[in-house]
């Protein structure tokens, strides 16, 4: 033993060592050594089963409900080095792997109650209560309201039955101021006939200065490039000094007459107030009949179920229409007649009115043609103009698209040679060929980059400037359709209500 060389060498790591090599040996799944800890865990690799399909009975309730497979002492649950609060293998004693050495609790919940526990509730909050008193209370009300809304009902028709006799007496008395009103007109002579034909005249007369002016006015809310005097100016500036003239000359003719006219007047004033307060009634008392219970005009109204104060009876309300119509006959009788001549002034009149609102309205309508032929060249330039924009959006996010992919390639040449720069050991960091290679492409890189960036900031200048000249092309076409909208469509509908010489005549 003393003489053997071997004696203190490892056979497994001397080379020279003549000894033979020890059979290395593994165990297999689920194995162990003998002398391993009787107490040790008793899982096992291979050991966790699938999860079982649950099959459920068709006609079973819904899995929120009770189940008739429910426990009613609760959830029995096991605890092991496996199971719903098992933290893994523990090895802090001996005994760590028996059952009870733990509580069934983890650092993450506390079981309070059972599954069956909790279909139970839901079962009970599912359950209505107080369905039979309800039913009650709600045909007891519906049967007093019933009877309620019969009575009203009655009531109401009643009520609409007194309110009909009353808009017929009013009907009836309203027919007969009108008469009165239509003889007084018949009896007045061919001066009071002229006299209310200039008057009317006159009063036709503020129509078309109203015109004029709110034209004039109109076309103030023009935006600022197209605030210019132009020919439909012109004609509207003449226009209300023309109704001016012609006004002067009707009011000289009528003061010549207004004297002779003066009870007819008063007359005609008194007849004409009865009939519109007669009318008035009427049509408060028809709106009164026409309301419902689902109207939009009714509110509460404390306090008005009362009489007023200036209330009158029946006989007076009948007294007083008959007397007020006696009252228009007698006045009818003593008019006296003022003749003259004062068809020439307002037909001639009324005639250059409408020679002027002619040449007012061709000036408009040819200041409209050139603004709607300007704004089609202003449209069709802003239609070019997003189209540019388009295009150039388009090559600014392929340029950035561009951008992107230079970025990927930067950073692919400067992975390449930091790990050449920084991982290659001692001489083997050297200048070579592929290092110069990856210089040359990180230089071009970098000024592909600066290039590109270039053309960015230029291509953003470019749409920049296409979105001012946008704004000013929009801004433009607003204006402009801004004074058609007023030259075209209100000063238009305005102008339609010009009266014409034979409205003069026959007023």
């Amino acid at each position: 033993m003393a003489n053997n060389p071997n004696m203190y060498t490892c056979p497994f790591i001397c080379p020279n060592s003549s000894g033979a090599p020890v059979a290395e040996t593994y165990l297999k799944a689920g194995e162990s050594h003998a002398s391993e800890n009787p107490f040790a865990s008793p899982y096992k690799p291979g050991m966790i089963q699938p999860p079982e399909h649950k099959v459920h009975p068709h006609d079973a309730p819904p899995l929120y409900l009770p189940q008739p497979t429910d426990s009613t002492s609760g959830d029995i649950l096991g605890m092991g080095p496996i199971g719903p609060w098992a933290p893994g293998h523990v090895d802090w004693t001996p005994q760590a792997g028996m059952t009870g050495v733990r509580p069934v609790v983890d650092k993450y919940s506390i079981t309070h109650y059972s599954t069956g526990e909790w279909r139970k509730n839901n079962l009970h909050m599912l359950t209505p209560r107080a369905t039979d008193k309800a039913k009650a209370l709600d045909a007891s009300i519906k049967g007093d309201l019933q009877k309620a809304f019969n009575a009203l009902d009655n009531k109401q028709n009643e009520t609409n039955t007194k309110l009909k006799g009353r808009v017929k007496d009013l009907a009836r008395m309203k027919k007969n101021v009108e008469k009165a009103v239509k003889a007084i007109t018949k009896e007045t002579n061919a001066l009071e006939a002229d006299r209310n034909k200039l008057k009317s005249a006159c009063r036709i007369l503020m129509l078309p200065e109203a015109i004029s002016r709110e034209c004039l006015e109109l076309r103030t809310n023009r935006y600022e490039p197209d605030l210019v005097r132009d020919d439909a100016e012109q004609e509207l500036i003449k226009e209300v000094a023309i109704v001016g003239e012609i006004r002067r000359v009707f009011q000289d003719t009528l003061a010549k007459v207004e004297t002779q006219l003066a009870y007819n007047k008063a007359a005609k004033a008194s007849i004409e107030s009865d009939w519109s307060d007669k009318m008035v009634t009427l049509k408060i008392d028809g709106q009164n009949l026409s309301m419902g219970g689902d109207s939009n005009l009714i509110l509460h109204h404390p306090g008005v179920a009362r009489w007023p104060e200036n209330a009158t009876t029946l006989e007076f309300w009948e007294h007083y229409s008959a007397e007020s119509i006696r009252n228009c006959e007698e006045v009818r009788k003593k008019s006296e007649h003022l003749r003259g001549d004062l068809m020439t002034a307002i037909v001639k009149g009324s005639q250059d009115m409408k020679t002027q609102a002619d040449r007012t309205n061709a000036a408009l309508a040819e200041t409209v043609l050139s603004t709607e032929q300007l704004c089609a060249k202003l449209e069709e330039n802003l239609k070019d103009n997003l189209q540019t924009i388009a295009d150039v959006e388009n090559l600014i996010d392929h340029l950035k698209e561009s951008l992107r992919q230079l970025d990927q390639r930067d950073k692919l040449s400067n992975t390449r040679l930091r790990n050449r720069n920084y991982n290659r050991p001692n001489v083997e960091n050297c200048r070579d060929k592929a290092q110069y290679a990856l210089m040359g492409e990180a230089k071009f890189i970098k000024e592909t980059v600066d290039s590109l960036n270039g053309k960015m900031r230029k291509a953003e200048a470019v749409r920049a400037e296409l979105m001012k000249y946008r704004g000013e092309l929009e801004r433009e076409i607003a204006c402009k359709r801004k004074s058609l909208n007023i030259d075209q469509d209100r000063l238009s509908r305005v102008r339609a209500h010009m009266p014409t010489p034979e409205e003069f005549a026959n007023a």
